[in-house]
């Protein structure tokens, strides 16, 4: 068996396969900023078109509602003439008809825009789990991955944040663009004046906005890296959670959650602290440009101002019309000032998640996909015999930029049982991943029946390979669906065989039932020996198996335990290559070759007769 993990469930694979289908062409986050595909990034523009349409129409309603109200003011309030001299009813039905027609009209393409642009979101979302999940799922074992509750918060709250600033921060852009335009000219039209102080006012809140907008992304980036650190620190605590009650140490544990939710606390009330220094800003200057409107309309019905107007005076209808869309003028600027420090979120949360998709990338299995039974080059390959011979020829690795092997030679024979030794940090486990295919060397190859490991595929040289470590991996669900990770189509009597040469059968007779019991993740319900026999004997299932690997599969347990896990290893390697890493005395006391490794010191581990 080797590091792996549990198959997916068909759906979710069905999704990733779909997600990787969708991203073929997607435009480049380092460049743009948003991880669009031209087709999404249409829809959202579209949808910006439909909704500054939808706020257009307000015009149209504007004129209508200034025209029926003028109508009904006495002329000697407004010393100008009604719009009608004698309104009928049925104009007065038609024009409110108009009107109502008019706003469902916008009500629909509003609803129209909302969601045409939340499912070009929710598609991006969804391909930024997918392409996550794949970087995941495609990363060496043996890489040193983030924290699980920092990769939770990336494939949740963050992901989440990239939503609104999508389906928000794009249409509203659109239609700042447009709509202000629009009330601009239809007041123009009307009186110079009145667009001119719009003209004035308007363009101040985007460079404020801007300015303030810097400050808010920073802040909005600092706190998503908070809010990852917290994440990764609770589940950290959770799972550690026994270890800590042993030691006395929950007090101090929830001390240091305080103190992390205090400051997660604070950074929270600084970013909306920025939100409300810009809503005020916006306030400010819309409230400002409106009363202006409202003392100019004022003042010019009065008789007081006679400039400001293209002909004549103004009048009741025409000053109500532009009191009307004065404050539509700043309505965009509002939704667009909201979806701003959305977009400020965004962009926080896309840096991140491109820092650990970077991350992920760099941890990735490093050994090719060519198929079954086939090298890089094409050619289909087998081995004979029942053993592997291994061949190191001046291999060198480098783990975080320090030496760990350093021009490593030596040969394993077909059928030879081999122990690695030496202290921690030498390599041993270093070159069991390397034959695992999970690290490359940086010069040199290793040869395994005689064909580089590098040109093999790894799927097909991983099913000739079992593998037992410290911590087996165990997922949720049943010992049975365990076992059959190794082989699917094992047969019962196989099952039992292999659990009889593990020395488990007794373990499996003891649980309530049997073979179909559930256990937790990470094995949890089981001790670390029974872990270890249950890994065993899922190796043991590895038909085609020619190399054993064993990476100290004696380490902490009973002596008892580690004799039942070293008689079943030794049972399983009879005609097979056994490799083992270990310090156990018991295992470096049998008539095996033992090889010293000491790392990045020496261009060959040190051979130490039995």
């Amino acid at each position: 068996m080797h590091k792996a993990l549990p198959t997916e469930p068909e759906g979710l694979a069905a999704t990733r396969a779909q997600n990787r289908k969708g991203s073929s062409d997607p435009v480049d986050v380092k460049t743009t900023g948003e991880p669009l595909l031209p087709t999404e990034r249409k829809a959202l523009r579209r949808a910006g078109h439909i909704l500054s349409f939808a706020d257009i129409l307000w015009i149209a309603q504007a004129a209508i509602v200034a025209a029926l109200v003028s109508a009904f003011v006495p002329a000697a309030l407004t010393d100008a003439p009604s719009a009608f001299d004698e309104p009928g009813i049925m104009i007065i039905v038609a024009a409110a008809g108009g009107f109502f027609a008019l706003a469902f009209l916008r009500l629909r393409l509003t609803l129209r825009s909302q969601k045409m642009a939340l499912k070009a979101a929710q598609s991006v979302k969804s391909r930024l789990r997918g392409k996550l999940l794949d970087a995941f799922s495609a990363t060496s074992p043996a890489a040193h991955l983030p924290a699980s509750g920092e990769i939770a918060a990336h494939m949740g709250e963050q992901i989440d944040a990239v939503g609104p600033y999508l389906s928000n921060f794009f249409p509203q852009k659109v239609r700042l663009s447009i709509v202000p335009l629009a009330i601009l000219i239809a007041m123009g039209c009307i009186s110079w004046l009145a667009a001119l102080i719009l003209l004035m006012t308007g363009p101040i809140i985007p460079v404020f906005m801007a300015l303030i907008g810097l400050r808010a992304k920073s802040a909005s980036l600092a706190q998503q890296h908070e809010l990852t650190r917290m994440s990764g620190m609770v589940m950290d605590r959770l799972r550690g959670l026994e270890t800590l009650r042993l030691f006395g140490a929950v007090e101090s544990s929830r001390q240091e959650i305080e103190a992390v939710g205090t400051q997660f606390r604070k950074g929270t009330m600084k970013v909306l602290r920025i939100a409300f220094l810009s809503s005020t800003v916006l306030e400010l200057f819309s409230a400002l440009g409106i009363a202006f409107i409202a003392v100019f309309v004022g003042f010019s019905l009065l008789g007081d101002v006679s400039t400001g107007i293209w002909v004549g005076e103004l009048t009741f209808g025409a000053g109500l019309f532009l009191l009307l869309l004065a404050p539509e003028f700043y309505a965009p600027l509002r939704a667009y000032a909201a979806a701003y420090h959305e977009r400020s979120s965004g962009l926080a949360a896309l840096e991140s998640l491109q820092g650990l998709d970077q991350r992920l990338c760099g941890a990735a299995e490093v050994t090719p996909h060519s198929g079954k039974g086939r090298t890089t080059g094409g050619q289909t390959v087998s081995f004979a015999g029942s053993g592997l011979s291994i061949e190191m020829e001046d291999v060198s690795v480098r783990l975080g930029g320090h030496p760990v092997l350093e021009q490593t030679c030596d040969t394993i024979v077909a059928g030879e049982k081999v122990l690695l030794v030496g202290q921690s940090g030498a390599g041993k486990t270093t070159l069991i991943d390397l034959l695992l295919g999970f690290h490359r060397p940086e010069s040199g190859r290793v040869l395994v029946g005689g064909l580089d490991l590098e040109t093999l595929d790894k799927d097909w040289w991983r099913g000739h390979v079992a593998w037992l470590g410290q911590a087996p991996v165990l997922a949720h669900g049943s010992l049975r669906s365990n076992l059959l990770v190794a082989r699917p189509n094992a047969s019962e009597a196989e099952v039992l065989a292999a659990l009889d040469l593990a020395g488990a059968r007794a373990l499996v007779a003891r649980l309530p039932r049997g073979l179909d019991t559930r256990i937790g993740e990470n094995g949890f319900g089981l001790s670390i020996g029974e872990q270890r026999r249950v890994a065993l004997a899922r190796a043991a299932l590895r038909r085609d198996a020619l190399l054993i690997l064993a990476d100290e599969p004696t380490a902490g347990l009973d002596r008892e335990t580690a004799d039942l896990v070293i008689d079943g290893l030794l049972s399983l390697a009879r005609d097979k290559t056994l490799l083992i890493a270990t310090h156990d005395e018991a295992l470096l006391a049998r008539n095996f070759r033992q090889i010293k490794m000491r790392s990045g010191t020496t261009k060959a581990p040190e051979d130490i007769s039995a």
